[in-house]
């Protein structure tokens, strides 16, 4: 299709080792498209391979772990580029205009003794032709863009010296500012006071309207979906189990483990309601990385035999939903 963005076709991450003679898979054949201005949120536990998967898409995988893939495709600018292809000196030239990160902890990432402005207009001097003092501007500008507080000042400001929110703000400008055609944001506001998330990610929400990005935004918070996202996909234990748009998602989910996810997030105080605490079973058993069976099924409520042995393909439902289990006409 003409307005693709990213073609993800059979994608298997792995770590080295095996079990009973198998490699261990931690992303196991992972399909999904990518359009133009989609925001795909991707839901899952703690665990269940989002950041892995966010860093294979986007060629950025710490070794020991590697990927392969059918497809891995980028669309920019009427060129079909093959990620697969590229190496790491490929690739940063395919970051930052063409693919950019927002990752989880902004003061993990930024450089502790450089103030956040000067690594801001380290950046843009590298792309453009500013000099020093039209770098600067252009770093305030673009704090502006993200409603931080005092731009001036806080150009000189050290990491250690922001808050969360602050920081945030500035990796988002950083981000955004090579207006990226494909944004992989990594759970952006993860640790950030409730309120202060709202606003980073109205800003967030409006800078990539702005530009026209697409965006793969990893999340737990089903909230952060319902409210800001387009497509809904559900990864559990390194399967995509659900892919779906997202008013089709909250309205006809078909997976059990987005069951347990949507009544997870949805029930009083985030917890699993008493009713639905008989329907999962508690996760005595560590879901082995193979081929072998559906990941959710040692904790689910409808599991048979078939699916602690067999893969479940990956079947289509409906009009862009997609899912991988055995017994979702039971559900």
């Amino acid at each position: 299709m003409s307005n693709e963005i990213l073609t993800v076709e059979n994608l298997n991450t792995y770590s080295p080792g095996s079990i009973e003679g198998k490699p261990i898979k931690i992303l196991d054949k992972i399909n999904l498209v990518i359009n133009e201005e989609d925001i795909l949120g991707l839901v899952g536990e703690t665990g269940s391979g989002k950041t892995v998967l966010i860093n294979s898409i986007g060629r950025n995988l710490r070794s020991p772990l590697y990927v392969d893939a059918k497809k891995l495709f980028f669309y920019k600018d009427s060129e079909d580029i093959n990620l697969m292809t590229k190496n790491q000196d490929d690739m940063r030239l395919i970051w930052g205009r063409g693919i950019g990160f927002i990752p989880p902890n902004a003061k993990d990432i930024l450089n502790p003794i450089l103030t956040v402005g000067q690594q801001f207009a380290n950046i843009v001097i590298a792309h453009s032709k500013l000099s020093k003092n039209e770098a600067r501007d252009k770093v305030i500008e673009s704090f502006r863009d993200v409603n931080m507080p005092a731009p001036e000042r806080n150009f000189d400001s050290y990491p250690h010296t922001l808050s969360g929110g602050m920081a945030q703000r500035v990796i988002i400008s950083i981000a955004l500012f090579l207006s990226p055609k494909l944004l992989l944001a990594d759970e952006p506001t993860m640790g950030l006071d409730v309120t202060i998330q709202k606003q980073v990610l109205d800003i967030l929400y409006k800078l990539i309207k702005k530009i026209k990005s697409s965006v793969i935004l990893a999340t737990r918070d089903m909230g952060i979906v319902a409210n800001y996202c387009s497509k809904v996909g559900v990864l559990c234990n390194g399967q995509l189990v659900e892919f779906s748009d997202k008013r089709e998602f909250f309205n006809n989910y078909k997976h059990p483990y987005s069951k347990y996810l949507l009544e997870a997030s949805f029930s009083s105080h985030g917890k699993l309601i008493e009713r639905d605490l008989k329907l999962f079973k508690s996760k005595e058993v560590v879901e082995m990385k193979t081929d072998v069976g559906c990941r959710f099924a040692n904790r689910c409520y409808l599991a048979k035999k078939e699916c602690q042995l067999i893969n479940p393909p990956e079947v289509s439902i409906g009009l862009n939903h997609y899912i991988r289990c055995h017994r979702s006409e039971d559900l």
